[in-house]
């Protein structure tokens, strides 16, 4: 088992079903639907933890992969849909995250008390943090005064605005949601179903970075030691990642995320070398050679770069593979073409 056979395995079963999804959706045919989701849901929820979404609106199809922040659901989401075949590309717009105004979030019911409301019946009060490119919503909904619990409010602000903005304008631009109890006349506002047009907007009107996915938004760290190692994984000075909780984890020797990613057919790797340089040549060199290596692995459907760091001794290419059986094929050959250069060598997280 692995990512690789998993994913041909899912897009097989979803071939087979497709025609007959196709016209439950056009019949809005719900008890058919529901049984066809479900099985394939199954296999999308144990092989990359997250769930899928097919709705049909304005004649077109339209299937996506509600993976939530959960980085390591989002990198297979994401390979799922770069393993798409094209008889189901020709027909469906794919997505790998949860997309803005989804028909899932139109449709998405609210129930407080005997009343229901829906996205439109909610309004956001925002703030924009110019300095960091990031806006700090406040959900007002009348029927929140009918909550007692203030952890329900907030936590029910924060699922409805990323069903409005989708999982990637999420993550890029939100960097805090709380709930308000009455309107907020001091700030400026906007019905929830407006939000993600407002943020992109600004994100265009400014020149903010644009992110295609949450996969392209990276953090930064510093280790906070005295002392910087000689040893392997223990000499970083500056590390840079799309997956932060694998990093914290791998610092604090914390195995759930490389566990997680195992029980899914995939594995966590770093790639290793001594640099070749003196000062600051070796960052570009690393950045350099990450890229020519990632081309050849994604061409191969093998793994992706996801990060990496720069040590006192070492430079560090972080991956996520996908087919461990093919990687040390790979790698071999890999190693060989680069060995002119550098000397690879590479570990598990």
């Amino acid at each position: 088992m692995s990512v690789y056979t998993n994913a041909l395995r899912f897009w097989n079963e979803f071939k087979q079903q497709q025609e007959i999804l196709k016209k439950a959706l056009i019949q809005q045919d719900y008890p058919t639907l529901e049984t066809l989701i479900d099985e394939l849901n199954e296999m999308v929820t144990r092989d990359t933890g997250g769930h899928l979404i097919v709705e049909y609106a304005y004649e077109a199809f339209e299937l996506s992969f509600d993976t939530g922040p959960n980085k390591t659901s989002q990198y297979l989401a994401s390979y799922f849909v770069s393993m798409a075949p094209d008889e189901v590309r020709s027909q469906w717009i794919i997505n790998a995250c949860l997309p803005p105004l989804s028909q899932k979030a139109v449709q998405t019911e609210v129930r407080i008390k005997e009343n229901v409301y829906y996205l439109n019946d909610f309004t956001v009060f925002y703030q924009v943090d110019t300095k960091n490119q990031m806006f700090i919503c406040h959900l007002y909904c009348p029927g929140y005064t009918l909550i007692d619990v203030e952890e329900r409010k907030t936590e029910m602000s924060m699922y409805l605005i990323e069903l409005a903005v989708g999982q990637t304008a999420y993550e890029s631009y939100i960097a805090d949601i709380d709930f308000l109890d009455q309107p907020d006349p001091a700030h400026a506002f906007c019905n929830l179903i407006e939000l993600y047009d407002v943020i992109m907007d600004r994100v265009e009107s400014e020149g903010w970075k644009a992110y295609r996915s949450p996969l392209d938004i990276y953090s930064v760290y510093q280790p906070n030691q005295d002392i910087v190692h000689d040893s392997l994984r223990k000499d970083m000075k500056l590390i840079f990642t799309t997956h932060p909780l694998l990093i914290e984890e791998s610092l604090e020797n914390q195995t759930d995320t490389v566990s997680d990613l195992q029980a899914k057919g995939g594995k966590y790797i770093y790639m290793y070398y001594v640099h070749p340089f003196e000062g600051k040549e070796n960052a570009l060199f690393r950045q350099n050679l990450a890229k020519r290596l990632s081309s050849e692995m994604q061409h191969l459907h093998i793994g992706q770069v996801i990060g990496g760091a720069i040590g006192k001794s070492y430079g560090y290419i972080d991956w996520i593979i996908y087919d461990e059986s093919r990687f040390e094929s790979a790698f071999q050959n890999i190693k060989k073409q680069f060995e002119s250069q550098v000397k690879l060598y590479y570990q598990p997280f």
